[in-house]
């Protein structure tokens, strides 16, 4: 379990600061390496990937924490071969363990009051816009899972909400609209809270407009 101080914690989101540093409580976890392999393991199982390509990323010996670290600095997905496969998979791991520690901190009413465009518990952007009943926008974190309400319509960057700074792109067969600012170069993905899956599901199946997104130059 990731080592977190609640206490602490909580008081600091009071305070309208961020609960926890990310990589500190992803290093109180120590070797990743095992969890790779599981989330490869299960990879395979799922179709994502052949078992000769599951081998081949093992053999390659992938440093986790690199690729965890990478993922926190916005490195771009790679577009294919074993990094890009093994990047996958230490995402999973990561976002598994911030995501326990998001939940020892508590309950998403811990952070009600929130005001900040950057997750409450540990700092990350959000990746995904929930579109609720009466017109707000619940945020999720890319990182951890926590949820909050944005604190702004239109763009949660520079502000802008008509078009075309703000770009709207529909994809019917996802149920997502990617929404993309020409002014910032922000882009987030945006869809009604209704049917909703697991996080883990809605972004392998969305993984596609994420590429997209980067191809333009646009970032979360």
């Amino acid at each position: 379990m990731p080592s977190v101080d609640v206490a602490a914690a909580r008081a600091r989101i009071a305070g309208g600061q961020i609960a926890y540093d990310a990589l500190h409580v992803i290093a109180s976890c120590g070797d990743l390496r095992p969890g790779l392999a599981r989330v490869l393991d299960a990879f395979e199982v799922a179709g994502i990937l052949s078992n000769d390509e599951r081998r081949s990323v093992i053999a390659g010996e992938p440093d986790v924490d690199d690729l965890v670290s990478g993922w926190f600095t916005g490195d771009r997905v790679p577009r294919a071969g074993n990094r890009r496969l093994a990047r996958q998979a230490a995402i999973v791991v990561a976002n598994a363990l911030l995501r326990a520690a998001t939940e020892r901190v508590g309950a998403p009413s811990t952070w009600r009051g929130w005001t900040r465009v950057v997750c409450p518990c540990c700092g990350g952007s959000p990746d995904i816009a929930l579109l609720e009943r009466g017109g707000h926008r619940t945020l999720v974190c890319a990182r951890c899972d926590a949820q909050w309400r944005a604190p702004r319509t239109g763009c949660l960057g520079c502000y802008q909400v008509d078009a075309p700074v703000l770009a709207r792109i529909e994809n019917p067969a996802l149920g997502y609209d990617l929404v993309m600012c020409n002014s910032c170069g922000r882009f987030l993905k945006e869809r009604p809270r209704r049917g909703f899956e697991s996080l883990l599901v809605e972004r392998a199946i969305t993984l596609e407009l994420d590429l997209a997104a980067e191809q333009r130059g646009l970032r979360i």
